[in-house]
């Protein structure tokens, strides 16, 4: 199977789900605006985002490799093995989230600068997430148990279903207030669970009587560097958040909002390209072909490298476009624009060191290189949390996003290096991939003294012409590959 390919026929599915998902944050903007209690809001959800990202990744290096061998040898416990684990994972993340919300009215005063009212609604708000924080680790089992079904299409539309009644909940339940937001996390959760089962009835696998079996949790047990590494590297997205809370009020919110913005073109590929390649390479790894895996991981950073420089040159060539279009609505304040957009340009670099990151961790692990991924993640956390406290007195918001950018090219690289068997070379990549990569960041630097605020300004379209050339031209090199 061709991984890019494949992955290519997802991206369209993965577009509306994601866009319905970015719909989510849009209107939080709209309706709330920037203001204290959505940065209340956003820090309490900072927990859950970093128990979503390491359930994900954590459920899926655990559990993809083993309902993948299930599925070929013992295909009749799989419903059981699935319930099982979407259970135990749920409780784990539940004890997790509780854990913190006792610990937080004692935290906030260490971590935060933010005042009485909105430390109280901060705490508040993470009680009213614990329901949430069950569900998403629930969430990811049961979607990695989709995904080693071959069920990728229907899976990658659960966002719809979650954004859909998240939507619907905030409005029903506007007037009670900011508690409306964390009220429609939980429903829209909820949802998309009902939906991912749905999935997997449709797949022919029915849930049953959850089973825990023993192999699963020595599996859990032998990767565990992994899941610390998985964990540090999650953790970023809190300390990102605790640092923001000792800038000047709003900053969280907006930092959440640059954020959203730069995970669109992330979470496209990755919900598309890192699913696909995943499950071919643990499937490969299944079947004992070494050959076809390491293929496999050349032709996904491939795809990377052709398809992703342009798109990123010209989000940070319209950082100002981008944010105005998607936030700058009702009650979002027009002098958070300017330092959102800043923000969201500079994370752009490490949206691509984290895409090929993401790849290069997931090689590692089917590899078996466990405890490399356990100091990568240790590496990736210390070094941000350095970062942070060196750049954002001084940059703001900026320096939040630059740290994680650095820090993430970094990673990144001494992944890409380390990639190999004793005796075995990285995987190489093609010169046409690399000229891409180039050409785009040539772009990128020659427009940065010019400020492109409105979508009709001549300059935007002349750059955007080049780049979407380019753009063609390598989709077209990619369609082309092996």
């Amino acid at each position: 199977m061709s991984v890019g390919r494949t992955a290519l026929w997802l991206v369209p599915l993965a577009l509306l789900a994601r866009g319905a998902g970015f719909v989510v944050p849009l209107v939080i903007a709209g309706w709330y605006g920037v203001r204290p209690e959505t940065d209340a809001f956003f820090f309490a959800l900072s927990v859950p985002s970093f128990l979503l990202v390491l359930a994900s990744n954590a459920m899926g290096t655990v559990a993809v490799p083993h309902l993948a061998l299930l599925k070929y040898r013992e295909p009749h416990r799989l419903p059981g093995v699935i319930a099982g684990s979407a259970g135990m994972a749920a409780l784990v993340s539940l004890a997790t989230g509780a854990c913190f919300a006792l610990a937080l009215p004692l935290l906030l005063p260490v971590l935060s600068s933010f005042d009485a009212p909105t430390a109280a609604l901060a705490v508040r708000d993470t009680w009213l997430l614990l329901p949430f924080v069950g569900l998403v680790a629930a969430l990811a089992v049961v979607r990695a148990a989709c995904e080693v079904s071959g069920a990728f299409k229907l899976a990658s539309l659960s966002p719809v279903a979650r954004a859909t009644a998240n939507l619907l909940t905030v409005a029903a339940t506007f007037g009670l207030g900011s508690d409306a937001l964390p009220l429609g996390m939980v429903v829209g959760a909820m949802a998309e669970f009902v939906w991912l089962a749905g999935v997997l009835r449709h797949a022919g696998v029915r849930l049953v009587a959850p089973v825990w079996p023993e192999e699963l949790g020595s599996a859990a047990r032998a990767v565990g560097p992994v899941l610390v590494g998985e964990a540090m590297v999650a953790l970023n997205l809190v300390v990102d958040k605790g640092f923001a809370t000792a800038l000047p009020s709003g900053s969280v919110t907006l930092l959440e909002y640059a954020d959203r913005a730069r995970v669109i073109p992330q979470s496209l590929l990755e919900s598309s390209l890192l699913v696909v390649a995943f499950n071919t390479w643990a499937a490969a790894r299944a079947r004992g072909d070494h050959q076809e895996q390491r293929e496999g991981v050349a032709q996904a950073l491939r795809w990377v490298f052709l398809l992703a420089p342009p798109m990123l040159a010209g989000m940070v060539i319209g950082r100002e476009v981008i944010v105005t279009m998607l936030f700058a609505h009702g009650a979002f304040p027009p002098s958070g624009i300017r330092p959102c957009a800043d923000a969201l340009g500079a994370s752009v670099p490490g949206i691509f060191a984290s895409l090929v990151g993401a790849l290069l961790v997931k090689a590692h692990i089917v590899d078996g290189r466990y405890r490399l991924v356990l100091a990568l993640g240790a590496g990736s956390m210390l070094t941000n949390a350095a970062l942070n406290f060196v750049l954002a007195p001084s940059l703001q918001l900026v320096g939040l996003a630059l740290s994680t950018s650095i820090t993430t090219a970094a990673v990144s690289l001494v992944s890409w290096f380390l990639l190999r068997s004793p005796g075995e070379r990285p995987p190489r990549l093609a010169y046409d991939g690399l000229a891409v990569l180039l050409l785009s960041a040539v772009a990128t630097f020659a427009a940065l003294p010019m400020r492109i605020v409105t979508i009709t300004d001549p300059r935007l379209w002349a750059c955007a012409v080049p780049l979407t050339l380019l753009l063609a031209v390598g989709a077209r090199l990619a369609r082309k590959a092996p």
